[in-house]
């Protein structure tokens, strides 16, 4: 057996408190054990994190995919100057978003609608928007970017939060498992004096 094995091996034995040790108490080898589950449960939950995100991805491909099908890219052309919709306010001042009227061909077809532009955008100018197989303007897809983060916080998330209620469960454990021990000092103090008051 090597030394970090067995380095390894001696910190488990103590964690979960093997032996018959007479000075270690029901309630440390009850906390030893928690404690040691807390440590497998938080490798055995990497897989499930694992798998949680490789969901995630997967239904954001899908739907990738399926805006793919459904949305199209194309120019509108604006037919009036841009204005403002948003006030600032003393403490955030915002970035000035502007709509316009535009008009847009779509199998034949002309639409129109408002299309956000950039500040001070004249009339005429050509912007990107994004149509449903109807015409009509949509938002735009999602990108592959914004999917691949989606996976990773829902793999974080997962673990994170299974996590935090194991450890929250373990905590409430422990004020229990500490509250019987002072318990037991107490009675066993009282007893000590008792019999030596005798």
């Amino acid at each position: 057996m090597s030394g970090s094995t067995r380095g390894t091996a001696s910190l488990l034995r103590r964690t979960i408190h093997v032996g018959h040790d007479p000075m270690v108490r029901r309630s440390d080898r009850i906390e030893g054990f928690m404690s040691f589950g807390l440590i497998i449960f938080a490798i055995l939950l990497l897989p499930l994190a694992v798998w949680a995100g490789a969901a995630t991805a997967s239904s954001q491909n899908a739907l990738i995919a399926k805006q793919s099908a459904e949305l199209h890219s194309i120019s509108a052309t604006t037919t009036a100057d841009s204005t403002q919709t948003t006030a600032s306010t003393a403490d955030y001042i915002a970035p000035p978003t502007e709509m316009a009227s535009a008009q847009w061909n779509w199998n034949g077809q002309v639409h129109t609608g408002d299309v956000t532009v950039d500040s001070a955008t004249p009339a005429g100018t050509e912007v990107p928007i994004y149509v449903n197989d109807q015409g009509d303007k949509t938002v735009a897809p999602i990108t592959q970017s914004a999917a691949d983060v989606a996976a990773v916080v829902t793999g974080v998330f997962t673990w994170f939060s299974v996590m935090s209620l194991l450890v929250i469960a373990f905590m409430l454990v422990r004020v229990f498992l500490d509250r019987s021990r002072s318990a037991q000092w107490d009675r066993d103090l009282r007893a000590f004096l008792d019999a030596n008051a005798l």
